[in-house]
C-alpha cells in the first residue's frame, strides 16, 4: 500500500512526533511503500522527509506525492490555524485524487481549544476536514467528546496513540538505562526550557532530599542547552545519582525513557512548537501492552499563583498509586495485549 504521513516527524520529540514515527516504522516493516511531509515548525533529521514548514511549500508537495498514494494520513493536535488549513487541503485533495483519506486527532489541545474555534473560518474548516475524511481517529476520551461536537457522520473511531517501544542487546545496554536500571519509579521532564512553568515543577523537585528509588529524566527542549543543564545540573547536586539527560534528537533514548516512566511531565505543543510554557503542563501516565506504550488519558496542570511545590506533591503522590498499582497488577494474571497499530491497518483496508 501507497501511504503518504504526514505531521510532526521532527525534533524535540515527545508523544506526538514519537507515535507519529513509530506508526511509520511499523508501517514500513510490513513493506508499505511511505513517504512523510513534516509539517513541524523544526526540520526533520530523518532522510528522505519532506519538510513543509509554511502552507505555500505545503501545497505543490501535498500535490506532488499525494497522486502516488492510495491513503493520506494526517497527524496533529488540530490547535494552530495553518495546521487546520494544512488539514483541511490534505482532505480536499485526497477527495479530488479519491483516495482514503485519515485523520488522527492526537490528544489534549483539540479538547481544549476545539470548543472554542472561530465561528468565522475556525469551525467550518473543521466541519469541512471531518466530513471529507473516510476515519478520524481520536487518541482519548476527551478528545473524542469535543471533537463529536463537529460530526457529521458516523466516521469516528477511539484509538489511543502508541509508541513502539524499541529493543536493544542488553550487552549494549546504554549508560543512561544502566542508571535507571533499579529504580523502582521514574519521572520523564520532557522539552524542558527556560523559564517555563515546568522548569519551576523540575527545580522544586531537585531541591527536595534524595530518594534513591526515584529517577528523575530530563529531555531538553533545544539542542544548544548546555547553560540551561548546567543549571539544572547545579540544582539537582543532592540527586546526581537519580538525574539522567537525553539529547532531545535521541528518538530512541526517549523512547525507551518513556517505557520506564510512572509519569512523563512536558509542555504543551502542536507540530513542534510549545504552547503556554509559562502556566500550563501536561502529566501523563503511560500504559504498557505488549510492545507498545500507549497514553490513555492525560491531566491538565495550570499554574495558578506560586504552585510548584503543590505539583511535586501531586507527582509523589501519583508515583506512590503507581507503586500500590504495580503492586496489585503483580498479583493479577497479565492482560492480553491489545495492538493498536493492527486497528489502524484495518482502517487502512475499510
Amino acid at each position: 500500500m501507497r501511504i503518504l504521513l504526514i505531521g510532526n516527524f521532527a525534533p524535540p520529540y515527545d508523544e506526538e512526533s514519537l507515535c507519529n514515527l513509530s506508526l511509520l516504522k511499523r508501517l514500513t516493516e510490513e513493506g508499505n511503500d511511505c513517504r512523510v511531509i513534516n509539517t513541524s515548525e523544526n526540520p526533520a533529521k530523518v532522510k528522505g522527509f519532506i519538510n513543509a514548514k509554511t502552507y505555500l511549500g505545503f501545497v505543490p508537495k501535498l500535490i506532488r506525492y499525494a497522486w502516488k498514494s492510495d491513503v493520506i494520513h494526517c497527524l496533529t493536535k488540530g490547535y494552530t490555524r495553518l495546521g487546520l488549513l494544512k488539514l483541511m487541503t490534505s482532505t480536499l485533495v485526497s477527495r479530488l485524487f479519491r483516495l482514503k483519506s485519515i485523520i488522527t486527532l492526537h490528544s489534549e489541545l483539540f479538547s481544549i481549544i476545539g470548543q472554542m474555534r472561530s465561528k468565522v473560518g475556525g469551525e467550518q474548516a473543521v466541519y469541512l476536514s471531518f466530513s471529507l475524511a473516510h476515519k478520524i481517529i481520536i487518541t482519548d476520551k476527551d478528545t473524542y467528546e469535543v471533537a463529536s461536537k463537529f460530526k457529521k457522520k458516523d466516521n469516528f473511531t477511539l484509538n489511543p496513540s502508541f509508541i513502539n517501544i524499541p529493543e536493544y542487546a542488553k550487552d549494549n545496554e546504554p549508560i543512561a538505562l544502566k542508571k535507571l536500571k533499579d529504580k523502582k519509579k521514574v519521572i520523564v521532564f520532557s522539552n524542558v526550557r527556560f523559564p517555563s512553568f515546568l522548569f519551576e515543577i523540575l527545580h522544586s523537585f531537585l531541591s527536595k532530599p534524595p530518594d534513591p528509588d526515584i529517577g528523575i529524566v530530563v529531555s531538553l527542549s533545544e539542542k544548544l542547552s548546555a547553560k540551561l543543564q548546567h543549571v539544572i545540573e547545579e540544582a539537582g547536586k543532592l540527586q546526581a545519582e537519580n538525574l539522567i539527560f537525553i539529547s532531545p534528537e535521541d528518538m530512541q533514548m526517549l523512547s525507551i525513557a518513556y517505557a520506564r516512566a510512572d509519569i512523563i511531565l512536558r509542555p504543551l505543543s502542536c507540530d513542534g512548537k510549545i504552547f503556554f510554557s509559562g502556566f500550563a503542563i501536561s502529566c501523563k501516565r503511560p500504559v504498557r501492552s505488549g510492545n507498545y506504550l500507549y497514553f490513555p488519558n492525560s491531566m491538565l496542570v495550570v499554574k495558578e499563583g506560586e504552585i510548584a511545590e503543590l505539583c511535586t506533591s501531586i507527582i509523589d503522590t501519583l508515583l506512590t498509586e503507581n507503586a500500590d498499582r504495580a503492586r496489585f497488577q503483580k498479583e493479577q494474571p497479565e492482560p492480553a495485549a491489545e495492538d493498536f497499530y493492527s486497528r489502524i491497518k484495518e482502517i487502512y483496508s475499510e
